[in-house]
C-alpha cells in the first residue's frame, strides 16, 4: 500500500512497521481535556457579558435541570476495511485540496465542528471518493453494526506540525432536553464510528485517541455544571464556566462558536472528574485500512501528543441507529416550537449550505441543486438538513435527498477541476461571494 503523504527525503512509516493493535498511549482522559478546555476557551473572550448577568441565571439563584443518557457498552475493536492503492491515493490527494480550502477560512472558528466546516457531514461536498469507500464498505458496516440506518462520511486530514482537534465526544440537542433523554428520542441509542486510517499511524503519528476505560455517557450540559461544582471550581475557572453555561442556555452564542463553547464545558468536566481516577487513552497501531470501530459516546481524541512531520489522513463513517421522534416530530428541528425560530433555522442552513458551496465555486445554491437532482429542483422545493444529517441540530434519519445517496458525478467533476487548479496554482483564494457568506453567518446567534 502507497503512503500517498510521503514527503521526499524524508523516512516513512509502512505497513511493514504497523502492527494493528489497539494498546495504550501513555496520556489520561483529565490531562488531555484540561488542554482542550484551555485552547477553546478563548472563543469566551468574544462575548461581552457582565458577572452580575450570569449569577442571576444560575445555581444558586436557579435550578437546573440535569440529565444524562447512558449507552450499551461495546468495547472498541479493530477491523479491515475495504480500500485499495488508488482509492487510498484519491483520497490522500482531496483530503490535501479540502485542508488547504478549510484553511482559508480557518480563523472562522476555534474549534473543527462547526456549521461550515468542510468536514463531518459537509464532507461529501468536498471529497469525491469519499463516496466510493462508503459504497466499498456497505457490508463490513452491515456485519459489525446491524441497527445501523444512516452513514455519515469523514475525511480529515491532520497537517504535520498542527494537533489534532481535542478531547471531545457525541452530543446531540435532544440530549440537552431531559423528558427526550428519559423516553430515548430524538438522538441515536447506537452510534458508531468506523475510524479508518489512510496512512500508517504509530504513536509518532499522533494517532485517534480513544478513553476506552472512562464511562460511556451523554450528560447534559446542566449536569456536567453541577458535577464540576461538586469537584470544586474557584476563581477565573468558576467564571468561566458560568459564563460558557450562562451563554449556552441563554441562546447567546453564534451557530459557528456553540458547539466550541459546549466542547469547552465537556473538556472542564473530565479534567475534573478524572482528576484523582486517571482514564488511560488508547491508539491503534494502524496499518492502511485498520478501522477502529467505537463509539462516539465515548470520550476520544488527544491533542497533547508531540507533533510530527507527517500528515495523518482518515476517514470515518459514522452510523448510528434509527432515531424516533415524540409523535408529530420528523426531527430535532421540530423541538424548537418558535415558528420563527424555525425558519430562522432552514435559513441559517441554507446560508451554511450557500457558503460551502461558494467556496467550490458555485454561484448559488440553485446551481447547485441543478447540477445534482436536475430539471427545476428548488432550494424552496427541499428541506435543506434533508441534504445531509446535521447532528447538532439532532438530524439523523436520511431523506430522500440525502447527497450520500444520489449520483454526485457532475458534482464531483467540478470539484475535482477546482482541485486540479488548486494543485497547479499551488494556492487556494477564498472567493469573495464566500467571504460575504461567512460575514453573514457569524453574525447569526444561536438559539
Amino acid at each position: 500500500m502507497s503512503d500517498a503523504s510521503r514527503t521526499p527525503g524524508v523516512a516513512v512509516d509502512d505497513d511493514a512497521t504497523v502492527t494493528g493493535t489497539y494498546q495504550k498511549t501513555g496520556t489520561f482522559l483529565h490531562s488531555s481535556a484540561a488542554v482542550h478546555a484551555e485552547q477553546l476557551s478563548p472563543v469566551l473572550d468574544k462575548y461581552l457579558v457582565e458577572k452580575g448577568d450570569w449569577e442571576v441565571r444560575l445555581p444558586p439563584n436557579r435550578s437546573l435541570n440535569a440529565s444524562r443518557f447512558l449507552p450499551e457498552s461495546h468495547p472498541t475493536h479493530v477491523v479491515r476495511m475495504n480500500l485499495d492503492d488508488d482509492l487510498a491515493d484519491n483520497l490522500a490527494r482531496q483530503l490535501r485540496c479540502q485542508a488547504v480550502i478549510q484553511e482559508s477560512f480557518a480563523a472562522a472558528s476555534i474549534g473543527s465542528y462547526f456549521p461550515v466546516s468542510t468536514m463531518f457531514e459537509n464532507c461529501v461536498l468536498f471529497v469525491p471518493s469519499a463516496k466510493r469507500f462508503y459504497d466499498l464498505n456497505r457490508d463490513i458496516v452491515q456485519e459489525h453494526f446491524p441497527e445501523v440506518e444512516t452513514a455519515v462520511v469523514n475525511a480529515f486530514t491532520v497537517p504535520a506540525e498542527k494537533r489534532p482537534y481535542g478531547t471531545h465526544a457525541a452530543s446531540s440537542i435532544a440530549l440537552q432536553i431531559p423528558s427526550l433523554v428519559k423516553k430515548q428520542l430524538g438522538f441515536p441509542t447506537e452510534y458508531r464510528s468506523f475510524h479508518t486510517a489512510l496512512t500508517p499511524t504509530p504513536l509518532s503519528r499522533q494517532p485517534f485517541v480513544i478513553f476506552e476505560e472512562a464511562e460511556l455517557e451523554a450528560p447534559n450540559l446542566p449536569y456536567v455544571y453541577e458535577k464540576m461544582l461538586e469537584c470544586g471550581l474557584e476563581g477565573e475557572e468558576k467564571d468561566a464556566v458560568d459564563k460558557a453555561l450562562y451563554l449556552f442556555l441563554e441562546g447567546k452564542l453564534s451557530e459557528i462558536d456553540l458547539p466550541s463553547v459546549r466542547d469547552f464545558l465537556m473538556a472542564m468536566y473530565w479534567s475534573k472528574t478524572y482528576a484523582d481516577t486517571p482514564s488511560p487513552g488508547y491508539y491503534c497501531d494502524s496499518r492502511v485500512g485498520d478501522a477502529l470501530v467505537f463509539d462516539n459516546y465515548r470520550a476520544h481524541a488527544d491533542s497533547t501528543l508531540p507533533r510530527t512531520t507527517k500528515d495523518r489522513l482518515t476517514i470515518d463513517l459514522r452510523c448510528f441507529n434509527k432515531v424516533h421522534y415524540p409523535k408529530g416530530m420528523t426531527s430535532g428541528l421540530d423541538f424548537i416550537v418558535d415558528p420563527d425560530q424555525r425558519a430562522h433555522q432552514v435559513r441559517r442552513k441554507w446560508a451554511s449550505i450557500e457558503f460551502l458551496l461558494a467556496t467550490l465555486g458555485y454561484e448559488s445554491v440553485e446551481e447547485f441543486l441543478r447540477v445534482v437532482f436536475g430539471g427545476s429542483r428548488r432550494a424552496a422545493d427541499i428541506d435543506p438538513f434533508g441534504l445531509m444529517t446535521d447532528l447538532q441540530f439532532g438530524i439523523y434519519n436520511r431523506s430522500a435527498y440525502h447527497l450520500l445517496d444520489q449520483n454526485l458525478d457532475d458534482h464531483y467533476e467540478r470539484v475535482e477541476a477546482l482541485y486540479d487548479r488548486i494543485a497547479k496554482e499551488g494556492e487556494y483564494v477564498l472567493p469573495e461571494r464566500a467571504r460575504r457568506c461567512l460575514a453573514a453567518l457569524s453574525e447569526q446567534p444561536g438559539t
